[in-house]
């Protein structure tokens, strides 16, 4: 079977005040939306490297650590694009741990659900994730303190990144705490696979699968780049 053929390109952007030159590399054909999500994280990536590395010019110095997972229990936004592949991820893992994985979501939603957050009309962003956040739920992903994901973890957990004590992180009023302002390129994901698209908070994963329309858009792996590259900057 021949090779899947790929397409490369070095995008250039200019986000807030960086300037960001990253190769990317993604399918030429016709794929879901989910084959670039690789590709979204490493521009991600290069996205968060150059406000750090302008953070620390600044004589910032970053205090996240592996083991620090205060903010593992702040409402993680994801969208359809990476919720299909996180499923597929969680399909990828052995049984016995897809079933703790599974009864986890299961709590987490139980709460959700109790708190009265499962709607969440009527509520601004800010209101809902402060509310979140004071329930502590802990992402059904985090074990021992550390994200077991981290290198598939979603796109909006990359861009959260922190140059005060580690330890303000889990004050209920996030007093004190100092983020390096990372422009929020993850939010461009909700609009990759239509401009109507929602989001649901990770915790709320399965049952965001269980109820998720099961139809399936392919484009070539550069048009859904370029879609995503149209939602920079919306909200």
């Amino acid at each position: 079977m021949a090779a899947e053929a790929h397409s490369t390109a070095t995008l250039r952007l200019t986000v807030g005040d960086l300037r960001i030159a990253h190769p990317i590399t993604v399918p030429s054909g016709r794929v879901p939306a989910t084959e670039v999500v690789p590709a979204l994280q490493g521009l991600v990536n290069a996205v968060v490297a150059a406000a750090e590395a302008a953070s620390v010019r600044d004589g910032g110095a970053i205090s996240c650590r592996k083991g620090c997972g205060a903010c593992c229990r702040q409402l993680v936004p994801v969208s359809r694009t990476e919720g299909e592949r996180l499923l597929a991820l969680v399909k990828t893992l052995p049984g016995e741990r897809r079933e703790r994985l599974r009864e986890r979501f299961a709590a987490a939603e139980t709460i959700i659900a109790d708190a009265g957050l499962a709607d969440r009309a009527g509520r601004s962003d800010r209101e809902l994730s402060q509310a979140y956040f004071a329930l502590a739920i802990p992402c059904p992903f985090l074990e021992d303190e550390s994200c077991s994901i981290h290198p598939d973890r979603p796109l909006v957990c990359r861009e959260y990144l922190v140059t005060s004590p580690a330890e303000l992180c889990a004050g209920p009023a996030q007093e004190g705490v100092t983020p390096v302002p990372v422009p929020k390129v993850s939010m461009a994901a909700r609009h990759v696979q239509g401009d109507d698209e929602d989001w649901f908070p990770l915790a709320g994963l399965m049952a965001w699968a269980a109820a998720r329309s099961r139809k399936s858009e392919r484009r070539t792996g550069p048009e859904w780049v370029q879609r995503f590259l149209k939602g920079i900057g919306r909200k």
